[in-house]
């Protein structure tokens, strides 16, 4: 839920921009008879009793020449025609109107420090410290809105106007304070006080403009409860609102201002949406989300990133994501200054929707534009803290505890809220840049994967798949690599009556085994082409490998034979390598006898012997690399040269190929789903 409510925060800006005290002007078309007027504007003019030079200013102000006005003050006030409370008033006005909010309220602040005000400027003062409250509370500083709110509320009691409309517009700052404060018991009782003003206050209101401003009361604290997830008081008081904003429909003010109605209806049917969404009442939430897209406030840029509340709770990213690149025109149409507030609710929902969004991209902008504004609104929060602090309520002990209690409270709450938000974003960095480095790194070990399985391609084509077919002769053999490539080979080159044949097992494993085999094979096969013995190829293929070049070391052990398949006379040359086995009749198996020889690429210069045999006909030759009895299981037991024996003697194989496929699976059977510890070649020559 708590989720669910950080997703309101952003379209709830757009909400309260649209329906808090500091309303933005909607322009009109010029050829109109008469501009719209703003509901704060109409309250300014009540509370004038203008005079020549209030006229000229408030012309001014009413055809939008905001500019015009601010002129017009500062000649006005320099000739001596306005006092000092009516120029800084206006200042804060024309500066509102220029979308300048620093300057408004700097210009609210001086207004409100103003002394000695006449008894004719009265509610102007009043206006003026409301408007001032009302500002405060929309940019953030709710500690503040709460301690000017307070204290002139009091002074309107003492006053005798404690039912007045300026008591309704302050008793909902307060709730709105006390709810951003965490005190939900203490906003609901301020808020049911502002709700019985209202109440009076719309009775017998036949014009329009007392409901229109209960419409706008009720609009913010509907506001306020979505944007602090009291999900049931906002329902309570969009039921509220509706009823209000029904009864102003009919009104002559309301046909005079349709633009306000369209932004209420708006509302309204907004926040439905989002309350009945939360419930999980999903189709009744679109119907009033559909309704809510009929108005043209919904069209504007402050109604798209309202709609957005909806979007990011119904899981419409794309939407969302959309509906926020307005975001930074509208911060900088209204000119707010960058504070936590603004962060929280309009920059973070912009990021939750572009990450869900899956736009990347636009979300590490929007993460790097928080932190570029982190520093800022930290200056800010502090300086404002401190000046409210220090000087709005400073007035008897009493008031000196208060602020000193909510000093603390507001000291606690800043600290949590910055070190969420910094923890968030350096969270989200972090995150960010880990999916794009394992993102880089998947790349790479595709490609890296790609590359090994190309290379094992090419190295299964440089052994032979098929083998000769001769009369009396069957030979079959098979490599299986440890990895995708590996450094075991076989082959064979068949002259006629003769047939050369190898089996080899370089050192190592993996791509630097791989070339090295590579070497091996392209040697074995131009040296045979050459009709030379196997000891003679051997010591070349040494000569050629060995030396200065080898700078790894790297070596072969290697048995070569030459076979005449009309005889069955074998030569052969074995260079360290395992001892084939061979058939010696009877069923009986036994490693062949011979003189072994270094391995080849160690040493250069080193002699190789060789060795025959009369006849190998009915006599079965297998030879074999140490992957087969080597091999391990999972408690690195060997398969074992006994075990390999036995099996060979007890072999019901009528080919060659049956022989190699059940040591084969004899093997993976030995290893039990143990990784293999090294290659596996075998190859074996029946001759008749």
């Amino acid at each position: 839920m708590k989720q669910r409510g950080v997703y309101v925060l952003g379209a709830v800006m757009a909400v309260v921009l649209a329906f808090s005290g500091c309303r933005k002007q909607q322009a009109h078309q010029v050829d109109q008879p008469q501009r719209a007027k703003l509901v704060q504007g109409a309250k300014l003019i009540s509370v004038l009793n203008p005079q020549r030079a209030d006229s000229l200013v408030l012309m001014a102000y009413k055809q939008g020449d905001y500019q015009r006005m601010l002129t017009l003050t500062d000649s006005l006030s320099a000739r001596g025609e306005l006092n000092e409370l009516r120029t800084r008033g206006y200042r804060a006005t024309a500066y509102r109107g220029m979308k300048d909010m620093k300057a408004a309220i700097a210009s609210l602040r001086r207004a409100i420090e103003v002394e000695d005000v006449s008894d004719n400027d009265y509610f102007l003062m009043v206006h003026l410290k409301t408007l001032y409250a009302e500002l405060q509370q929309l940019q953030g500083n709710s500690e503040g809105a709460l301690r000017t709110a307070l204290a002139l509320i009091e002074q309107l009691r003492s006053d005798g106007y404690e039912d007045s409309e300026f008591c309704q517009r302050l008793y909902s700052v307060l709730g709105e304070s006390q709810l951003n404060l965490d005190h939900p018991d203490e906003a609901a009782k301020y808020f049911e006080r502002m709700y019985g003003i209202l109440q009076k206050s719309i009775r017998n209101d036949s014009v329009g403009d007392h409901l229109m401003e209960g419409v706008e009361a009720l609009g913010n604290v509907t506001s306020t409860y979505l944007a602090n997830e009291q999900w049931d008081q906002a329902e309570l008081w969009v039921d509220r609102l509706d009823s209000v904003f029904t009864l102003c429909r009919g009104t002559r003010y309301a046909a005079d201002y349709p633009t306000y109605v369209d932004w209420y209806l708006a509302s309204v049917k907004l926040s439905r949406a989002l309350i009945a969404e939360v419930h999980g009442q999903q189709a009744k939430a679109l119907q009033y989300y559909k309704e809510f897209q009929t108005t043209d406030f919904s069209k504007s840029d402050e109604g798209r990133m309202t709609g957005s509340s909806y979007l990011l709770l119904s899981h419409r990213y794309d939407e969302a994501a959309e509906n926020y690149v307005v975001a930074d025109r509208v911060m900088d149409d209204y000119g707010f200054e960058s504070n936590l507030q603004m962060i929280g609710n309009v920059l973070m929902p912009k990021l939750r929707a572009n990450y869900y969004a899956g736009r990347k991209d636009s979300a590490l902008r929007v993460a790097m534009q928080i932190a570029d504004l982190y520093d800022t609104a930290y200056v800010k929060q502090k300086r404002d803290a401190t000046a409210e602090m220090a000087t709005i309520y400073d007035v008897e002990g009493k008031e000196r505890l208060i602020a000193e209690r909510e000093a603390k409270i507001s000291q606690q709450r800043f600290i949590g809220v910055t070190i969420a938000l910094v923890i968030l974003i350096i969270a989200f960095l972090i995150y960010v840049w880990l999916r794009h480095r394992m993102a880089e790194m998947r790349a790479k070990q595709e490609r890296i994967d790609s590359e090994l399985r190309i290379a094992r391609e090419i190295q299964m084509s440089m052994v032979p798949s098929k083998f000769p077919k001769r009369e009396g002769l069957d030979m079959y053999a098979m490599m299986t690599p440890a990895k995708e490539v590996g450094g075991d080979l076989y082959g064979y080159i068949l002259q006629r009556d003769k047939l050369y044949f190898c089996v080899g097992d370089v050192s190592g494993k993996g791509v630097p085994a791989s070339l090295f085999m590579a070497q091996v094979t392209r040697l074995f096969r131009t040296l045979a082409a050459q009709k030379m013995m196997p000891d003679e190829i051997c010591t070349r293929m040494n000569d050629a490998l060995s030396g200065e070049d080898n700078e790894r070391c790297m070596f072969v052990t290697f048995f070569i034979g030459l076979l005449d398949i009309p005889t069955g006379h074998l030569i052969y040359c074995n260079a360290g390598h395992n001892y084939p086995v061979i058939n010696v009749g009877d069923d009986q198996c036994a490693f062949l006898k011979m003189e072994t020889n270094m391995p080849i690429g160690p040493m250069p210069g080193m002699p190789y012997v060789g060795g025959e045999i009369d006849s190998i006909k009915g006599k079965p030759l297998l030879i074999y690399t140490d992957g087969l009895n080597e091999a391990e299981n999972n408690e690195r037991k060997l398969f074992g040269n006994e075990r390999m024996l036995d099996i060979l003697r007890k072999s019901k194989a009528g080919n060659a190929r049956e022989l190699i496929e059940s040591l084969a699976a004899e093997v993976e059977q030995h290893r039990e789903g143990a990784e293999p510890s090294d290659d596996l070649t075998m190859m074996a020559i029946y001759l008749k």
